[in-house]
């Protein structure tokens, strides 16, 4: 993929909190590694799942960011994008392995936790 950064657009869902007296939007943002998403088909289904997955809790989808390799760009991204949404933000993935190629995926899992104080969405079962 060229790009690390994939958004698909999908009707935008409820509003979360007030902040600064206007209201901020509730946002889902998604997280994949390419090199478990090689596939048009695989990709399709993280952004199907991070859809259901963001309607359910009342959430508007974000972007998808794929990771191409294992530099951290495409999680760098996310982390910036969330960080302008603090406490509106969440952030999911299909499952943990998502996470490995960058190493220590548990403590990715907590750094995301604590950036957006929300805790990570799974989206799909591990393979």
């Amino acid at each position: 993929m060229a790009t690390a950064e994939l958004s698909l657009v999908f009707q935008p869902s409820p509003y979360g909190g007030r902040e600064g007296g206007r209201w901020e939007r509730r946002t889902l943002y998604c997280y994949a590694a390419e090199c478990l998403v090689r596939r048009l088909r695989d990709l399709a289904e993280v952004q199907r799942t991070a859809y259901r997955a963001s309607t359910e809790r009342g959430y508007q989808l974000g972007p998808l960011f794929v990771e191409e390799d294992e530099s951290g760009r495409a999680m760098h991204a996310l982390m910036d994008a969330v960080a302008d949404h603090k406490g509106a933000a969440a952030v999911a993935v299909p499952h943990r392995g998502h996470l490995i190629p960058l190493g220590r995926p548990r403590v990715w899992e907590w750094l995301l936790e604590e950036l957006t104080d929300h805790p990570l969405v799974f989206t799909s079962r591990a393979p």
